[in-house]
């Protein structure tokens, strides 16, 4: 097994350094015999003539499955039972059991929830409480929705605390495996809590002035994470030089910025984890009410639970499941794939009680025994590190099996990256049959490329296919991307009519 990546998957979306890193040699014009019942053997032949051509990944470990969905026979498999890490792959595996267990149309509910409150005056008696429920889509403006329906119900003041429930999940914040990069401040690293804005991060933009010093602001803004010193001129013809150092201080982070930013580069963005992702967001919700006229009298927030008694004040409900993992796989987005591993674990759960990620990975198994497979391993729900053990037949077979399921599929097929169209696979297959083609979930970390998904032509023939390549040597994650683009090529031109 790859020894744990400097977390590579956050720049998924930036593999394809060119407009078209299809593979050196693949050719768009690739061609099979025209008659079918030689392409199972032509076929198999390229895909090993395809691994046989890449000498610089020969002590790599290369696992590759196809299956033809529409006949279920295999057409082709290379070491297809060796488990090996699937890197961003694993969010598959949660997609697909998020979607089948909770169904596409699960919302996520936040909600403002009042001890008493006096329709005539305003006033609220006691404690104005907001319960999160994993949201993992929250914004600040979402927050700002939910302040103005709070206002609009007639809140004025408070005489107590503003108090957050986040018992929806535990109050271990950082998924399995997160510990093997403790020192990474990285947005793609946030930890998560049911109650979370802005995806458990702030970013830091800075802004050029021209004939003056930079503007360097932070977002959503919160005590929890303050600008320390910003030192940023505005230039006109050197080039952008930023250095950021973040120093987490007792109850805060501080960040320090120093360099230069070019006018023309127009502004300069990095997201940064922060340690505690529901008092960044009780904070931004307690200013969004003050700014609204609302009075709370007690200063601070506190945590507890939403009393049975407590009257709803307001609520936001999150998009669909469906249209969320949709965000979840094009992007790559690990924060939202935690986030739905540990609502499935929520959902799940048989007991009440905080969910835990132990409850998430466990609904993952029970959905995956449902369709035959075992002997698993999903740790987390976004493959980050070194989380996930899984072999490239067992990832073609949960492809089947949602492709068979269709409360699942459909879903699915949208929530992919398109090739040479969207998401992670945007610039790959440019001038290609394969292009529009091929819907897949990318997977990539510093010894690890991973590649699965589906192919088609027409409606009536599709391909389920895994191309796992793991170990690989340094300098070589380009190679083992061209395997996967060549693989692609030859599907591709093994369905054309």
């Amino acid at each position: 097994m790859s020894a744990p990546a400097a977390a590579q998957q956050d720049d998924e979306r930036a593999a394809s350094p060119t407009g078209d890193d299809s593979g050196a040699g693949s050719g768009s014009a690739l061609v099979a015999p025209k008659d079918r019942k030689v392409r199972p053997a032509w076929l198999q032949a390229r895909l090993a003539a395809a691994i046989a051509a890449q000498p610089k990944l020969a002590r790599a470990r290369i696992a590759i499955a196809v299956v033809d969905l529409s006949t279920g026979a295999e057409l082709f498999a290379r070491d297809a039972d060796v488990a090996q890490n699937l890197a961003s792959n694993a969010k598959l595996f949660t997609s697909v059991a998020a979607l089948a267990t909770l169904g596409g149309g699960f919302r996520w509910h936040t909600a403002v929830y009042a001890d008493a409150l006096d329709d005539a005056t305003g006033a609220v008696a006691g404690d104005l409480y907001v319960r999160g429920r994993g949201d993992p889509t929250l914004s600040e403006k979402h927050l700002q929705d939910l302040a103005d329906d709070v206002v609009a119900r007639g809140v004025r003041t408070v005489s107590g605390r503003l108090v957050v429930d986040a018992s929806y999940f535990d109050g271990e914040l950082d998924p399995p495996h997160y510990d093997e990069q403790p020192n990474e401040r990285a947005g793609f690293r946030a930890p998560v809590a049911a109650f979370g804005v802005a995806r458990g991060t702030v970013t830091l933009t800075v802004v050029p002035e021209p004939g003056g010093s930079a503007k360097v602001r932070l977002d959503p803004q919160s005590d929890a994470v303050r600008l320390g010193k910003t030192e940023v001129t505005t230039v006109s013809d050197a080039a952008t030089r930023i250095a950021i150092d973040a120093k987490p201080k007792r109850d805060h982070l501080e960040l320090s910025v120093r360099g230069q930013i070019r006018v023309r580069d127009g502004s300069y963005e990095r997201r940064f984890r922060v340690d505690d992702p529901a008092r960044v967001a009780a904070d931004v919700l307690r200013k969004l009410l003050v700014d609204r006229g609302v009075k709370i009298a007690a200063r601070g927030n506190a945590t507890g639970t939403v009393p049975e008694r407590a009257v709803l004040v307001a609520t936001h409900d999150s998009a669909p499941l469906a249209l969320v993992v949709r965000e979840m796989d094009k992007q790559s987005d690990n924060y939202i794939a935690e986030s739905v591993l540990k609502t499935l674990g929520a959902e799940t759960r048989a007991s009440p009680g905080p969910a835990t990620w132990a409850d998430g990975t466990a609904a993952v198994r029970a959905y995956l025994a449902t369709i035959g497979i075992a002997n698993v391993r999903a740790d987390n729900g976004s493959g980050l590190f070194g989380a996930s053990a899984a072999s490239a037949r067992q990832l073609v077979a949960v492809l089947r099996a949602a492709h068979a399921d269709y409360r699942v599929g459909p879903d699915l097929v949208a929530a992919l990256p398109v090739g040479g169209v969207d998401g992670t696979l945007a610039k790959r297959w440019h001038g290609h049959a394969a292009a529009g083609r091929v819907r897949a979930k990318t997977g990539t970390l510093d010894k690890v490329i991973t590649l699965a998904g589906y192919a088609g032509w027409g409606g009536d023939r599709v391909l389920a296919f895994a191309v796992l390549v793991d170990d690989i040597p340094a300098g070589q994650r380009a190679a083992a991307r061209a395997l996967g683009d060549v693989v692609v090529d030859a599907l591709v031109a093994y369905l054309e009519p």
